[in-house]
């Protein structure tokens, strides 16, 4: 099996997040997206986030209408920051002998030799990177070692430069956020007023 494993905040998920897994799902024949809230980003220690609880019930409605689409809360179910080298190896030992991919944008990528044993975590996936918006393919090849460029693969993605933290700017100022969310993602957001001050 070759399983795509999504991770991020998803604070809220919106259609750029969709998107971009089901062009990795096609592009790279993947059979399954594994979509993996984190508990706290490594990169984000110290800043205010929605509920764990809340974002799962987002991406699990966001996801219920797609075959391909499941959502895991390994790293939710974990305390402290929520390493990717942990969650790799954890999925390798419940699903063994399946391929891992790691679906990502190319700002996180840049930033990989930073990342907590960022080599066995190369080792453990390869990467699907989407080109996000002010960061070139070019710059974040030359961001890594020549070794690892061979583990490192580029899905092509239409232009949705679609933000989490503009969403929630925008909820907060009551603004509306329709065709950005998934509808049922917006109708829970509205109704739990998950967004507001």
């Amino acid at each position: 099996m070759r399983l795509g494993i999504f991770g991020g905040s998803f604070d809220p998920v919106h259609i750029g997040h969709l998107r971009l897994a089901e062009e990795a799902r096609e592009q790279a024949g993947l059979d399954r997206v594994l979509f993996v809230p984190t508990q706290v980003s490594p990169f984000k220690v110290g800043r205010t986030q929605t509920p764990a609880e809340l974002r799962l019930a987002m991406l699990e409605l966001a996801t219920a209408d797609h075959s391909a689409f499941a959502v895991s809360d390994t790293e939710v179910r974990r305390p402290g920051p929520s390493y990717t080298v942990d969650t790799l190896r954890e999925l390798s030992e419940a699903f063994p002998g399946t391929e891992l991919f790691f679906i990502t944008g190319t700002d996180a990528v840049r930033d990989l030799p930073k990342w907590h044993e960022p080599e066995a975590v190369l080792r453990l996936a390869q990467f699907l990177v989407s080109v996000r918006p002010g960061v070139q393919k070019e710059e974040v090849l030359a961001s890594l070692p020549d070794a690892w460029e061979l583990r490192v693969a580029f899905i092509e993605m239409p232009g949705l430069d679609i933000s989490s933290t503009y969403l929630r700017e925008q909820l907060r100022a009551g603004r509306s956020v329709r065709y950005l969310l998934p509808r049922v993602v917006e109708e829970y957001v509205l109704a739990h007023s998950v967004y507001k001050m």
